[in-house]
């Protein structure tokens, strides 16, 4: 399994939850983020079954992901815009919206699409002002 798969905890007895991979720690144990909990779960990976990859996110798993990412490396900020037509997202705070930086942020006509493709082309707030900032120049 990899960084964001779609996957089902079930331990055969009373406990049965989704949730989303985050990393191994070992060959037997996993850190996973079930749906309805705050903090990261340490499992054992023989209870643990994949369900779908990022490829196919759903809105709860694409949220998750963002979210990991966004603790781990942009203090926990990032930027969603949601339009009529289309949504936009990006890791990070920008300083400013605009036309020019709005355009420059992962899209999608949804926000699992737009999360995709920012965690696909590792679009942040910081290199939207670096691309920005070349416009000007």
């Amino acid at each position: 399994m990899r960084f964001g798969d779609r996957i089902l905890y079930d331990d055969g007895e009373t406990y049965k939850e989704i949730g989303v991979f985050i990393q191994d720690i070992n060959s037997k144990e996993a850190i996973v983020k079930f749906d309805n909990s705050k903090e990261k779960s340490i499992v054992q990976k023989k209870y643990v079954t994949f369900i779908r990859d990022m490829k196919e996110m759903d809105l709860v798993q694409a949220i998750t992901v963002a979210d990991y990412i966004s603790k781990e490396k942009y203090d926990g900020h990032y930027t969603l815009l949601a339009f009529t037509s289309e949504c936009r997202f990006c890791f990070g705070t920008l300083d400013k919206i605009s036309y020019n930086t709005t355009s420059l942020m992962a899209k999608g006509k949804t926000i699992e699409e737009a999360i995709a493709n920012a965690i696909k082309n590792n679009i942040d707030s910081d290199s939207i002002s670096n691309k920005e900032d070349r416009m000007y120049k």
